[in-house]
């Protein structure tokens, strides 16, 4: 799925499928244990799949991951340096974004990908 939206970001056609030059990647309730980053390095991973796919340098990339304000947060920025380092093209920036993805966290059209699936089991609303 998330390759699918990838495609979609760039209007993918057989000759041409450009993704913008700076992307922001959000993960909503991304938890804080070993898969606090898994969506991130997905998308990431597709990103740069793409890129490559098309000719296409890639695009300077910023995650943002979210989760409630008690999350174990070190822990997730642990995960970051982690991604970072392990990455062959380099994240630009990363970010915490503390609070409930039901309220309003980030600027309208701010974000190019948002990915949500370890919080799923906890929605009590949709």
């Amino acid at each position: 799925m998330i390759e699918a939206a990838i495609a979609d970001l760039s209007g993918s056609t057989s000759t041409s499928a450009l993704l913008p030059t700076k992307m922001v990647v959000a993960d909503l309730g991304c938890s804080s244990g070993p898969n606090a980053v898994a969506l991130v390095s997905i998308a990431i991973d597709a990103i740069h799949i793409h890129c490559l796919q098309f000719l296409q340098p890639p695009p300077e990339v910023c995650v943002l991951l979210n989760d409630l304000p008690d999350n174990d947060f070190n822990t997730v920025v642990k995960s970051l340096v982690t991604l970072h380092q392990s990455n062959n093209e380099p994240i630009v920036a990363t970010g915490i974004v503390p609070g409930s993805f039901y309220e309003r966290l980030f600027t309208s059209g701010s974000l190019h990908l948002v990915c949500s699936s370890n919080s799923l089991h906890w929605l009590s609303k949709v």
